[in-house]
């Protein structure tokens, strides 16, 4: 009789402790307060890896060359005229493509090596300019915002997204583009 009172005995306690670890694993288990803060906490890391990255593009993308410049305008070139065509057709998905491309140039054009030809900072760096970095990064935006609303075919918008970007390219050229073309 005592190997029949020890086995319920074992049995007793091992349904004792299976309980309790139910018990306790389930108050362990996140409450949405907790899911909030974790959330949170994992954006700002995901921003704080979205940053080291640019800085590590940054630091690995090496300044373009007067050459590489001119080659990369002339595309930008080609990406505008390519917008004003599909946008005068009200070709939205096309006209978007082209201003997502331009998007993509203004982004790349910030490593310009050349020298500002006019004024206080002339023949200092484009690339160490606030000025030229400004007009870069508000050509990009334009740029990005004509495509979304070229895409939703919201032409009045978009045209007044294409009428920053002229102005932006002109106000550039202003200060950095040659007065002769090489």
């Amino acid at each position: 009789m005592s190997y029949r009172i020890a086995t319920a005995v074992l049995l007793a306690l091992t349904i004792v402790f299976a309980g309790a670890g139910l018990v306790q694993g389930q108050s362990d288990k996140p409450t949405a307060e907790k899911k909030e803060v974790k959330k949170e906490e994992t954006k700002k890391d995901e921003a704080k890896k979205d940053e080291a990255n640019k800085e590590a593009e940054k630091a690995e993308d090496p300044p373009l060359t007067s050459k590489e410049f001119h080659d990369l305008m002339e595309d930008m070139k080609k990406a505008w005229n390519r917008l004003k065509i599909h946008a005068r057709n009200k070709m939205g998905d096309k006209a978007a493509e082209a201003a997502d491309e331009l998007a993509a140039l203004a982004a790349k054009a910030r490593r310009y090596d050349g020298e500002v030809l006019t004024g206080e900072n002339k023949g200092k760096k484009a690339r160490d300019q606030k000025d030229f970095q400004d007009w870069c990064k508000a050509m990009e935006d334009a740029a990005r915002e004509y495509a979304a609303q070229a895409k939703k075919s919201k032409w009045d918008k978009a045209d007044a997204q294409k009428d920053k970007i002229n102005e932006t390219c002109g106000a550039c050229h202003d200060v950095y583009q040659p007065e002769e073309d090489e």
